[in-house]
């Protein structure tokens, strides 16, 4: 006999605990692909106002010291969030995109690419939405709660 009020119980859309293993993968590597969209989009400004730092007129510039150290903290930055998401894809690239190797080796080379890095990392989440979506599973803005 079933209780009719009793509270539905939660449906991962997997039976197995491979399948869930897979699932809290997924889910792990897709949040730190969002913080490192997030920590990429904050080093463009970075790398903006680097040239406020120039010295000169704009027909001849003159390097200064702190434009140096400003560029340089830009390019570490963006360099540390494009492992980030490299990270964070090949987490997730072995369950998405099953036996495909070629195809996560063009994504870590694309991805330290000023603005082609954006959008494979912006694709690479939308397939991982997709996938948790499909298992039954809430996707935020930040990602799906583990």
């Amino acid at each position: 006999m079933t209780n009719p009020y009793q509270a539905p119980g939660v449906d991962l859309g997997v039976s197995n605990q491979s399948g869930q293993a897979e699932i809290r993968t997924v889910i792990s590597g897709q949040k730190q692909l969002i913080f490192a969209i997030l920590g990429y989009l904050c080093c463009i400004p970075i790398l903006a106002s680097a040239n406020a730092f120039l010295g000169g007129t704009p027909e001849k510039p003159i390097v200064t010291p702190m434009f140096g150290v400003v560029l340089a903290v830009g390019l570490l930055a963006t360099l540390s969030t494009a492992i980030f998401a490299c990270v964070g894809i090949f987490r997730m690239g072995r369950i998405l995109y099953p036996g495909t190797t070629r195809y996560l080796y063009a994504i870590g080379v694309l991805i330290p690419a000023p603005l082609i890095g954006l959008i494979v990392m912006f694709a690479a989440n939308s397939k991982a939405t997709n996938f948790l979506k499909a298992h039954g599973i809430k996707v935020g803005f930040f990602g799906a709660k583990q």
